[in-house]
């Protein structure tokens, strides 16, 4: 059977958010959540970036695992143990042994695709005898398939208005569904996030007995951004950093910030040379990573509203003057706020389209909203056109908008160069005395 067609037919059953179903199975696969421990990552943006930090540092000193969503390149990088990306056949393997339907409540349930993948992921890291896990939640908090796990540390990176229909209108709302992951005891750290949402998981953590440490609280000196990597040094209740980063950008500071915290935070730490030796891996594929140079080339996920307010920042940051931006977007974002971030910082964009049909914003309504921000607005519906033709012009080029668009490009880039990426140049520019806020 093929394993990965099967995962993805599951799609078709949307999301439903709730653990019953989750826990039924997991139960039917004896509970594969409880055989390793976990650092359990929430947030509207920087989730990502802050749950591979925390792989990269843990796997110093621990057998460790990774479930992260969603994919760029190919569905296998969801799910990492030990650097190994889970094998085709041992999906194959699952989806021939367990069904997609379970007895709940005494009746037939449809799994959907995260609640079965979610399960895969931890039985893969049980059967490959992992030790610790960084997991990303996929979509909320409370009612997200992860939270089934019981962590020895939960983050909330930050919070903004996305997923609105089904998380709630409202910062408010929205902080009480992310604030769902804080567990009995359990520490929590807590990003740059609005007072509100602050004041909300204090009161949530409070209620669970959970000792709480927060990204604001860390004094951070000497902050120095380049397009080599970011370097700054920060002070912790528990310790002094001198902190270097190949990722690009003022998010990743605080991402990384949150990381540390998260370490500081469990039995048996990492030390701070596993620490920082972690920080200091590659670019983040997709995260404000640099893919070309001269001209650049940077291909960022901002698929939201949050994100594409850091990204207009981090090009000013950068000095890269007046970028042509490539842009394609799933219909359930709010473009206007995306488009009218980026028109404060390039006047021309190169509309496409992202491959995923039953999402993607037609290339032509966005083309009309984009007029209304932009100078100068053309369109290219197939991505690898809108690659060519960015290439051909000779500008610096920022890809952005929906993660399954930045994911193409780079399966586009990686078959041009036969290379994950190449040398970034080196450039020194101004330093800021803040995060952003």
């Amino acid at each position: 059977m093929d394993g990965e067609k099967f995962l993805f037919s599951l799609s078709r059953f949307g999301i439903k958010l709730g653990l019953g179903p989750t826990t039924a199975f997991a139960k039917l696969l004896g509970d594969p959540q409880n055989r390793f421990r976990s650092i359990h990552v929430a947030g509207s943006n920087g989730k990502g970036s802050t749950t591979t930090y925390l792989y990269r540092i843990l796997k110093k000193r621990y057998f460790t695992g990774l479930y992260t969503s969603p994919h760029l390149r190919r569905f296998s990088e969801r799910i990492i143990a030990g650097d190994e990306e889970i094998p085709s056949t041992f999906i194959d393997e699952f989806v021939t042994k367990h069904k997609s339907i379970i007895e709940y409540n005494g009746e037939d349930t449809q799994l959907t695709f995260f609640e079965y993948t979610t399960n895969m992921a931890f039985d893969f890291f049980s059967k490959k005898g992992v030790q610790f896990a960084a997991v990303e939640v996929g979509l909320g908090g409370r009612l997200d398939s992860t939270n089934i796990l019981t962590p020895d540390v939960s983050v909330i990176t930050s919070i903004s208005l996305e997923h609105a229909d089904k998380l709630g209108g409202s910062i408010e709302y929205i902080a009480r569904e992310k604030g769902g992951i804080i567990k009995k005891g359990v520490p929590l750290v807590i990003g740059k996030v609005p007072e509100v949402a602050n004041e909300i998981f204090q009161g949530i953590a409070k209620q669970n007995e959970s000792p709480v440490k927060q990204v604001k609280d860390c004094s951070v000196r000497n902050l120095d951004f380049s397009l080599s990597g970011t370097r700054f040094e920060l002070d912790t209740q528990s310790n002094k950093y001198d902190v270097e980063l190949k990722a690009l950008g003022e998010h990743q500071v605080n991402n990384s910030i949150a990381a540390i915290l998260a370490c500081e935070s469990i039995s048996n730490p990492p030390d701070a040379g596993e620490i920082l030796h972690g920080l200091k891996e590659d670019q983040i594929s997709g995260r404000f990573e640099v893919r070309r140079r001269d001209p650049l080339m940077i291909l960022d996920g901002a698929h939201n509203s949050e994100a594409s307010r850091v990204l207009s920042s981090n090009i000013k940051k950068y000095s890269i003057n007046d970028p042509l931006i490539v842009l394609g977007v799933l219909r359930d974002k709010n473009t206007y706020n995306i488009l009218q971030n980026l028109s404060e910082v390039a006047d021309s964009v190169l509309i496409t389209e992202p491959n995923e049909p039953e999402r993607k914003k037609d290339s032509e309504d966005l083309k009309r909203e984009a007029k209304l921000f932009f100078k100068d607005v053309e369109v290219e519906k197939v991505p690898a056109k809108a690659l060519d033709a960015a290439i051909n012009s000779r500008r610096n080029t920022i890809v952005t908008g929906s993660l399954y668009l930045v994911g193409e490009m780079e399966l586009l880039l990686d078959d041009k160069e036969k290379s994950v990426s190449l040398p970034v140049e080196e450039e020194e520019l101004r330093k800021s005395p803040e995060l952003i806020e």
